[in-house]
């Protein structure tokens, strides 16, 4: 009983000292609650969020529930845990909403066929959504519409006599998409 006194006693000190602009008090009272942390951590899985990010947002969520927490109403803890859990839906809405945008965009086959639609047209095949960097995003970004198309060739998507007929374009101009391709690749890529 007098140890969670003194953890009583320590945080309520440490709220104080968060309070008074003693901005290093957030370590401690971040380790006090690095259990809670990490179960909401374990519980909510968000896409690119690693352990640093999720330990950030939980001291930045620790130090604003210290600076708005009135030490004479309820617990902290149940008080920051609401916060960080609230926190972690949000950033799960998001990430759910992201994810729900192809969706609004695509068209059913039936849709598609009624429709005489191709939905596998050639500015329908994309690189994937997923990039695996920032880099490979800025890439993608600044690529042709040909340069695309040469990039899916070099890929193993699509076949070259396809994209020569689609395009109606020579084996020169596709050569040529490529060798700018592989010129943005360098710049992007490797810079």
């Amino acid at each position: 009983m007098k140890n969670t006194e003194v953890n009583i006693k320590s945080e309520a000190e440490l709220i104080r000292q968060i309070k008074n602009g003693e901005d290093e008090a957030i370590l401690d009272l971040c380790f006090l609650y690095k259990p809670l942390i990490n179960k909401v951590k374990n519980l909510y899985h968000v896409r690119y969020y690693d352990s640093q990010d999720w330990e950030q947002d939980a001291m930045i969520i620790c130090h604003a529930s210290a600076i708005s927490f009135d030490l004479n109403k309820g617990k902290f803890g149940s008080y920051f845990k609401t916060r960080l859990i609230n926190h972690a839906r949000s950033l799960v809405r998001y990430d759910n909403a992201y994810r729900r945008q192809a969706l609004k965009q695509s068209v059913s086959l039936e849709t598609a066929k009624k429709n005489n639609l191709l939905p596998l047209d050639k500015s329908f095949v994309s690189i994937p959504e997923i990039p695996l960097s920032e880099n490979i995003a800025i890439l993608t970004g600044r690529l042709s519409h040909l340069e695309t198309n040469a990039l899916l060739i070099g890929l193993g998507v699509i076949e070259q006599k396809e994209v020569i007929q689609k395009l109606k374009i020579s084996k020169l101009t596709l050569s040529r998409a490529r060798s700018r391709l592989v010129q943005k690749m360098r710049q992007t890529l490797l810079n």
